[in-house]
This record gives structure tokens, sequence and C-alpha cells, in this order.
């Protein structure tokens, strides 16, 4: 895991600006820095680095091909790159025993073509000083970042975090399309629109080219997930089981190769579940971390899933959390999900302090299995007739414990509703929102909502939290459930398979249940829950209102003012059941203060 920061600039690069730029993002990669000044001064590629694989100075970056012509800076890892090493052989003479220089190698004998071969999680630029041109690409969900602006003048510039970004820009203003559509539908890290008028979001599975020459650019689509789902028409339930466990492994022990200590990030879920005892039977005393807030504890089953493992608990309260909200704005760099990703940071830290570099968690495994509750009750209310939706009925109480109800329009994953455009200014109304990426091609509305979960709502946002909590403070986070070809086949899996009196996620459950008792795999779907609702209407409402009651909250032109002050107060009166809105309203104001009305970027 690295930092990757690049500018272009037809009259030549201001050398020391872009070290600067490159100096940012020294918690990406704080044990090497490496730059590329192009020899007419017009590009300059600047690369951190944080040693994972091949700790060796050979593996540094920016990295060339031995006659000079192509040049990569690469943030990521490519899980698969032993196989691929072997699969090349002696076409290339290796210098290394890392997975930039087999990256570097399959680009320069396969071109584009290679990213086929690749497994894992990757964001790079590379130079190709015969074409004259650059390259930016970017992996299938987009789990490594990658950002780009154009600069007055015809340059560029790009970068794995935005604030590097800013120092260019003439001015630093909010993008109000997408400050409407965050606020309105809930939507961001769904498309290329950040919330920094001008700075893009290269989309995942996605290719930049900028010719040097021309300055002409260009930018394509390389993975299209909708086409990528197998046909599982002729396979039976068992051979589908037995596939999909075979994938789980794969994902797992593909994930846990480093040359540095792995550990594991870890809730009470299945998921977690999965994760630990799949690791746990390959590793030794591995290293688990998870963070418990009173109330909200899930301590007795992250124990049992624990087992055999070296567990750490970060306990926090609200005292503890409110000092890192701010440091976590920052980090962030955009609004993000809430004060669950705060805590964070106190895992991070307890990680760092045991020397453990890589960790991994289990973020997919709901979307590609279909493991949150509103996909179940919406598979009900989906029955072609009364006697199948009575049947659906029965297999949700059976394992609920409770009927199936009906969800509100743009439900959160827990089915309530925590938006409230209602009360956004006209002025802001007046941009356009943002609408989805074209990917999402499923006829089955079960499996198309979890489309829109995996590739353009839930993970994408989240996927940016947990790389921005992670590396500010230098820790690579490894998401297993992410690799394309379990995904890719999860999501053939026919929906009666996953959704039955065995639960949500059934086939994911049966497969845990091998390995771990059947309290632990059939347990029903627990949201990860932090104490914000109740904090922001208690020990923080003096903080929220400071916040909400202000001129320069008021002033923004987003949120009317008197509107968000009643909503609060009723919220705070009645203990609403979600606080999203209100988090919202603060994240915003915060992030407002710190990049658009701070000096600094």
């Amino acid at each position: 895991m690295c930092g990757i920061f690049g500018q272009f600039f037809p009259g030549g690069v201001d050398e020391k600006s872009c070290r600067k730029a490159l100096a940012m993002l020294s918690h990406r990669g704080p044990d090497g820095e490496g730059v590329r000044l192009s020899p007419d001064r017009r590009l300059f590629l600047g690369h951190r680095r944080l040693k994972i694989i091949d700790l060796s100075d050979q593996s540094a970056q920016p990295m060339s091909t031995p006659d000079g012509r192509w040049t990569i800076i690469y943030n990521g890892e490519i899980m698969n790159y032993q196989e691929l090493r072997q699969e090349l052989g002696d076409r290339w003479t290796w210098r290394t025993r890392g997975d930039t220089e087999l990256l570097l190698a399959l680009w320069t004998l396969r071109g584009p073509a290679c990213l086929e071969k690749l497994v894992g999680m990757f964001a790079f630029a590379i130079h190709d000083t015969l074409r004259n041109e650059i390259t930016l690409v970017r992996d299938r969900f987009g789990i490594k970042p990658l950002y780009w602006c154009d600069l007055p003048g015809k340059g560029f510039v790009f970068a794995s975090e935005i604030p590097p970004i800013l120092r260019f820009l003439p001015a630093t203003l909010p993008d109000e399309s997408t400050i409407r559509t965050y606020l309105e539908l809930g939507l961001y890290d769904h498309g290329e629109h950040t919330f920094f008028e001008g700075v893009c979001s290269l989309p995942a599975g996605t290719i930049l080219h900028l010719g040097l020459r021309s300055l002409s650019k260009t930018i394509q689509r390389w993975y299209c997930f909708s086409e990528r789902t197998p046909d599982l028409g002729a396979a039976d339930s068992g051979e589908i089981e037995k596939e999909a466990e075979r994938l789980v492994a794969q994902a797992i022990s593909s994930h846990l190769v480093a040359d540095v200590k792995v550990g594991l990030n870890i809730s009470g879920g299945v998921d977690s579940a999965m994760l630990a005892r799949t690791t746990l039977e390959t590793l030794d005393r591995v290293h688990l971390f998870t963070q418990d807030y009173a109330g909200y504890s899930e301590l007795p089953w992250i124990r049992e899933i624990a087992h055999g493992g070296i567990l750490h608990v970060s306990t926090l309260d609200s005292h503890g959390l409110a000092e890192v909200v701010e440091e976590t704005v920052a980090s962030q760099s955009e609004p993000f999900g809430g004060i669950f990703v705060c805590g964070y940071n106190f895992l991070y830290r307890t990680a760092r302090g045991n020397g453990v570099t890589v960790l991994l968690d289990g973020n997919g495994v709901d979307e590609a299995f279909l493991g949150y509750r509103r996909y179940h009750e919406m598979y009900v209310a989906g029955a072609p007739d009364r006697k199948e939706r009575e049947r659906r009925s029965r297999d949700f109480s059976s394992f609920w414990g409770q009927a199936p109800k009906a969800l509100p329009p743009n439900p959160a994953i827990d089915g309530t509703n925590g938006l409230r455009p209602e009360v956004l200014m006209p002025s802001l109304k007046k941009n356009v929102l943002l609408g989805a990426t074209k990917q999402n091609e499923f006829a089955d509305p079960v499996r198309k909502a979890a489309a829109t979960d995996l590739l353009e709502a839930k993970i994408p946002r989240g996927l940016r939290f947990n790389d921005r909590v992670s590396m500010a403070n230098s820790r690579e986070l490894r998401v297993p459930f992410l690799d394309h070809r379990l995904v890719e086949f999860a999501f053939a899996i026919p929906v009666p398979m996953l959704l039955n009196d065995s639960g949500s996620k059934a086939i994911f459950r049966h497969i845990l249940s091998r390995k771990a008792p059947g309290t632990v795999a059939f347990a029903s779907k627990r949201s990860v829950q932090s104490p914000q609702r109740e904090w922001l209407a208690t020990e923080w409402r003096s903080w929220a209102e400071s916040i909400l009651f202000s001129k320069s909250f008021a002033n923004r032109g987003w949120v009317d003012p008197e509107a968000a002050r009643l909503a609060y107060q009723d919220y705070a009166a009645r203990r609403g059941e979600n606080s999203f809105f209100i988090w919202q309203w603060i994240n915003l104001e915060l992030w407002a203060r710190r990049y658009l009305d701070s000096s600094q970027p």
C-alpha cells in the first residue's frame, strides 16, 4: 500500500511544489520516497512506499523498464503475483521479488489486456516515453483510490488522495451537485464527482489515457461487472455450494500473502467469523482487532469467533471519539458515514502498536451473498403469487423471528429512513442530481438492489472510509470478499439458495457451519452499530447545537437553518431511530470549515 502523485504541465512543473504535494502522502508510505522528473521537466511522478511485499529497496518506485520506455507508480497489491510471475517465466529478466515489477512486466508485454489477469486492488499510473502518454488505471471495484484534475494552462494532476491536488487549484470550491445528491439521495462516492468542484475520482474499472503531445484525454471502461457473472443454470445446489466454499477459501488465503505481519479487523458477525476461522486454520497466533461501545457490545460473539487468536479490543466512549472527529474530517477529505469511522483510528493505532501492518476485513459478503434483512424483505414482497409470498414469509419469520415489513423509499441498510430532503434550500436544488453508473443491469429486483449497494452506494463509500482511516495510521487494509472471482460467482447463485429459512446469505452460513458452531453460523444479521444516535441527542448535544445553530452553517446556502433547527430539536426530544441526517449536516459543516474556509489544503 502506498501513495502516488503526478503532475504534467506543458510549460514545466514546479518540482518544489510537487515534492511538497507528495510529502502530504507520507502517512500512506512512511517507508520510502521516490520521484522521477522527465528530462523536459514537464512530468513529475512521485511515490511514497509502505513496504509489504519484497521489503528490499530494489522494489522502490518509481520503477522503470531496463530500456527506460515505461515507468510505473503503483498503489495496491496484486494477490496472484506469484502465479503470474511463474506464468511469465523467462520472458522477463527479474530484478525483484515484488508485485510492482510483475505489474510493470505484464503491462510492457501485454498492455491493458493484462488487467484481466490481475487479482487484487490497484491504482497506478504508467508513463510511456515512446508514445509520450500517461495512463491511469483503477481496479474493478475501486478498492484503491485515484483522483485527478485538469489545471489552468492545460496542466493535469493526479494523486491517491484529494488534498495534494488542492494545492494546485486557484480556489477550493464545493461541488454543489455532489452536495445536493448527498443530502437528497444519500449517495456519494458513486461516480466521478467529488465534493470539490473540478476534482474527479477515476471510476472503478476504468482507464484514463492522457497524450502529452496532443493533450487529448480519454476515459474508457475495462471492466463491467454485470457482464461477468457466470451462468449457473446447469449446476445443482451441491455443486454451487462446493464452488462457493472453494472461492471463499481461495479469496482469504490469497489475501494473507505478505512479507510483514498480517492481522484481522473483526466484528461479531458471520462474515468476520468466516474470516477469522478460515485464517486461524492457516496462520498461528493471528492478531484480531475490534472496537467496542458500551450498550452496543458484540464482545460475547467476538470472543467466540476469535478463539485461538490474540484479541485486541478498543473500548470507546464519547469523550475519546470527540477527540478524533476533526482529525478524521481532515483525513477523510470528504464527508463520511458516521462516528464509527472515527472509532477505527483507535483500532489501527492498536494494530500499529503491535507491529501489524496488514489487516483484512469482511466487506462485500452481504452484497454478494444477499446478507441484509431488507433484501429478504424485498424477496418476500416480490413473490409472484399469494401462495409463494406466504411460503417466503414463513421462511423469513422462521429465521428473523418476526414478519417482514414494508420498506420506506430509499431505506438505509437497517430499513429506516435517514434522509431529510425537504430541508434543502431552493438554491441548492438548482444543481443537478448525479445519477448512478450504467453497470447495474440486473433484472431481478433483489439482485439489482444488491448491485446498487456494491457498485454505487454502500461499498464505494465504505472503501473510501476504510482506505483513509487505515492509511492515516499507515496500515494496509485488504478486502478478500471483494475478490472479483468470488463476487461474480456469488451474484450468479439463484436467489432462493441465498434467501430461505436458513436466513439471508444461506449458502455462506452453511459453509461457515462447518467451521463454527451453529449459534454463530445461523445468528441473525446484526448491523455494526455505534451510540451515535444517543450521543447526538445527549452527550454531544451542545457540540451539535454549536455547529447546527452557527452562522457559518446558516450561510452555506445548502440546508434551511430554521428547518434544520426544528428537525434537530425534534430528533433530540424523540431520540429518533436514524441519526444520519443529523450527522450529514454536522459532517458537511465541519468539512466546509476544514477545506473551504481554511487556507490549508
